[in-house]
C-alpha cells in the first residue's frame, strides 16, 4: 500500500512555477551583487532564525519593489495592447464614415417607415380595389421592353466576351512587331485576290446574259420573217368570199399549254451550243475561271 501511495504521488504532475516568485527574487538579488541567505541546515528548519543583515534585508525589500512594480506595469502594458488589438479588429466598423453611412441608411429607413405609417389607410384602400385594366398594357409594355433589352443585352455580352478574348490574346501575344508584319502581309494581297474574283464573276455573268439574249435574238428572228402576214393579192375580191384559213388566224387564238410546251421545245432545240472558237475566246477572257457547264447552265437553266 504505501508503494503505491509512493508511486501513485511521483505520477502526479508538480505545479506549474509562478514567475515573479521568491525564488526568481533571489536570483535577481544574486544576479545585482547581493548577499543571499545560506541554505538551511536542520537546524534551521527546525525552527532556528536565520541571521541577515539589515542592509541586505532593505536592498532585498527594495529589489521586490522594483520588481512588483515591473510587473504591474507589464501587465498594464498587455492589456493596453489587446485593447489596440481589438480597436484594429473593429475600426473599419466605428470609423466616422462608416457610422455617417449608417445613420443616412437609418435616416431613409425612418422617414419611408414614416411614409408608410401616415398613409396606411390610403394603402389598405388601394390593395382592397379589385385589379385594374389599365395596368394590363402597361405590364405588357413594360414585359416588351424588358425582352428587348434583354436580346440587347445578350449581343453586348457577346461583343464584350469576344472583346476580352481578343484582348486576352493580345496580352498573351509577346511576338515582335516584326512577327506582326508577317502575319498582316499576306492580308493585302488576299483582299486584291478577292476583289478581282469578284469582278471577274460579275463581267463572266453579264457576257453570259448578252451571249444569251444575242442567240436568242438570233434563233427567233426566222420565226417572225415566217409569221408575218402574207403579200396582198393584187387581184380584185370578190363581193363574197370566204376567208382564208391562214397561219394569222391559229397564232390569234388563245394558245394552250401543250401548244406553249411544244413551243418552247422546238426553241430549245433549235438553240446551237457555242463553238469551239467561242468557247476558247469566252475561257481565255475570263483566265480558266469559267467552265463549260458553267455556261451551259446559265444558257439553259440546266443543272
Amino acid at each position: 500500500m504505501a508503494m503505491a501511495d509512493a508511486a501513485s504521488w511521483g505520477s502526479k504532475r508538480n505545479p506549474a512555477r509562478r514567475l515573479g516568485g521568491m525564488s526568481d527574487a533571489l536570483s535577481l538579488a544574486a544576479d545585482l551583487g547581493l548577499c543571499t541567505p545560506p541554505v538551511q541546515d536542520d537546524g534551521a528548519q527546525n525552527g532556528s532564525p536565520i541571521a541577515m543583515g539589515p542592509g541586505s534585508a532593505d536592498a532585498l525589500v527594495r529589489v521586490l519593489r522594483e520588481l512588483t512594480t515591473i510587473q504591474r506595469n507589464l501587465v498594464n502594458l498587455q492589456v493596453e495592447l489587446q485593447g489596440r488589438q481589438e480597436d484594429e479588429r473593429v475600426a473599419h466598423l466605428t470609423h466616422v464614415g462608416e457610422i455617417e453611412k449608417k445613420m443616412q441608411a437609418l435616416a431613409k429607413t425612418t422617414a419611408t417607415l414614416k411614409d408608410v405609417i401616415q398613409n396606411k389607410d390610403r394603402i389598405i384602400a388601394r390593395l382592397q380595389q379589385p385589379y385594374s385594366l389599365d395596368c394590363i398594357p402597361v405590364e405588357t409594355e413594360y414585359q416588351k421592353q424588358f425582352s428587348e433589352l434583354l436580346i440587347k443585352a445578350a449581343g453586348d455580352y457577346g461583343a464584350l466576351s469576344a472583346a476580352m478574348g481578343d484582348l486576352q490574346w493580345s496580352s498573351n501575344f509577346k511576338d515582335p512587331p516584326a512577327v506582326w508584319g508577317e502575319l498582316l502581309r499576306p492580308i493585302p494581297a488576299a483582299l486584291a485576290s478577292c476583289t478581282r474574283y469578284s469582278e471577274a464573276l460579275s463581267a463572266m455573268r453579264e457576257a453570259v446574259t448578252e451571249m444569251c439574249k444575242l442567240r436568242a435574238g438570233s434563233t427567233l428572228a426566222p420565226l417572225k420573217v415566217g409569221w408575218s402576214s402574207p403579200r396582198p393579192d393584187p387581184r380584185p375580191e370578190p363581193e363574197c368570199v370566204t376567208p382564208q384559213w391562214t397561219r394569222e388566224t391559229v397564232i390569234s387564238e388563245e394558245p394552250s399549254s401543250e401548244d406553249l410546251i411544244s413551243r418552247t421545245r422546238r426553241l430549245a432545240s433549235q438553240l446551237q451550243p457555242p463553238r469551239e472558237e467561242e468557247w476558247r475566246t469566252v475561257t481565255e477572257w475570263y483566265g480558266g475561271s469559267i467552265t463549260r457547264s458553267h455556261l451551259t447552265q446559265a444558257m439553259y437553266g440546266t443543272r
